[in-house]
Parts: structure tokens; C-alpha cells; sequence
């Protein structure tokens, strides 16, 4: 059987966090990946959808940023959203192909993300809902996102729940459920078949 060509670009992708790493400390890690998710999100346009029927219809179409970023999510209820794959799989199976195992210091990255700061604060990430260093990408650059989109001439305000790592451990951000309200069973039983869980905050998934 043919093998699968791997895709530098996924290696190469982690092995410049690890080189951060070693460089700089894990903070400094954690900060590189989120300003250049924040930065990718300021350079997308705004797009708007006049009901949230229409904003559900995008994400199976891919047509909306969010969507594009991380796949299909599925809208379980009340703006409460599963992602059953995480984007950056395949990045890791590359990886992992490769060297056998994830560095070591990716769980300091982790840890530092998990840790408040102003910026999880304001986009509402972290927490604890973080499992791996790609997490301050992929829920960085979902807020930053959200932001972007209106539906109902009103942005879109995002809270990370919870995520699942690839070995199936779980991450909440208990303030983060706390605030938003919701049920910490409900993101823990989606959980169980998906690897991310967040709330799409807006008055049309209430209505």
C-alpha cells in the first residue's frame, strides 16, 4: 500500500512552536500563536446573515468564516455548538508520524493558555478549556471570528466551553459555563462524541 505523503507545512507548523519554546518560555509560545490567530482573523472580511436560520444554513456550505477555519460544527441547542474533529488533527498525526510523540513542553504552552489574562478574558477562551497548544489558535482566532459576523446587524459573542484531547481528556472552563449559563452535563455528555464545545451567544438562538 502506497504511503501518504506528510505534509511539511504541518510539521514544520510544530516544530517552530517547539522552537519558540526552547527560545522564549512557554508565555511567549502562548503569546505567538494567539496574536498570529488574531492577526489571521483581522484580515477576513465581515460578513453578515440576516437570521440565525441563515448563519446555520452557511456552516454545512462553508461559507462562513468560522466554518472555514474549523469545518462543520453541528448546532446542538441554544447556540450551544459540537465540533466532532479538531483542525488541527492533522497537523499532529504528521507530527507524530514523524517523531513518535509531541514535545514535552507543549503541555507548559497549555498551561500558560489555561492561566486569565486580559485577552482570554476579552474573547472568552481558556479557562481550563484548553488540552493542547493549538487551542490558543483555533479558540483565538473562533472569537476573534465571531466578532465579525453579524447576524441581525449583532456580532456574534463566543464563549469556549470545554475540548477534548486526542487521548480523551477533558477540559472545561467552569467560569466560562458559569457565565454563559449554561449546563456543565450538557457540554460534558457532547463531549462524549465531540472534541470542542462552545456557545454562539445571540439573541435569535433564544428567540
Amino acid at each position: 500500500m502506497a504511503q501518504k505523503i506528510l505534509d511539511i507545512a504541518h510539521i514544520s507548523f510544530l516544530d517552530m512552536i517547539n522552537v519558540i519554546l526552547g527560545q522564549n518560555g512557554a508565555a511567549s509560545a502562548k503569546g505567538v500563536l494567539i496574536r498570529n490567530a488574531l492577526n489571521a482573523a483581522n484580515m477576513v472580511a465581515s460578513t453578515h446573515f440576516d437570521t440565525v436560520e441563515e448563519y446555520l444554513a452557511s456552516i454545512p456550505e462553508m461559507s462562513n468564516p468560522i466554518a472555514r477555519v474549523e469545518g462543520v460544527s453541528f448546532h446542538v441547542k441554544d447556540g450551544i455548538f459540537g465540533l466532532k474533529s479538531c483542525p488541527f488533527a492533522p497537523s499532529i498525526k504528521d507530527y507524530l508520524e514523524v517523531f513518535n510523540r509531541l514535545p514535552e513542553g507543549f503541555q507548559q504552552i497549555t498551561s500558560e493558555f489555561n492561566k486569565p489574562t486580559l485577552i482570554s478574558n476579552k474573547l472568552r477562551i481558556g479557562e481550563g478549556a484548553g488540552v493542547s497548544p493549538f487551542c490558543a489558535v483555533h479558540q483565538s482566532i473562533r472569537s476573534a471570528l465571531g466578532k465579525k459576523i453579524e447576524i441581525a446587524g449583532r456580532p456574534l459573542k463566543i464563549y469556549q466551553l470545554g475540548c477534548k484531547s486526542s487521548d480523551g481528556r477533558l477540559g472545561l472552563a467552569i467560569r466560562w459555563i458559569e457565565e454563559a449559563g449554561v449546563d456543565q452535563g450538557i457540554v460534558m455528555d457532547i463531549l462524549e462524541t465531540h472534541m470542542c464545545c462552545y456557545l454562539i451567544e445571540h439573541p435569535g438562538f433564544n428567540a
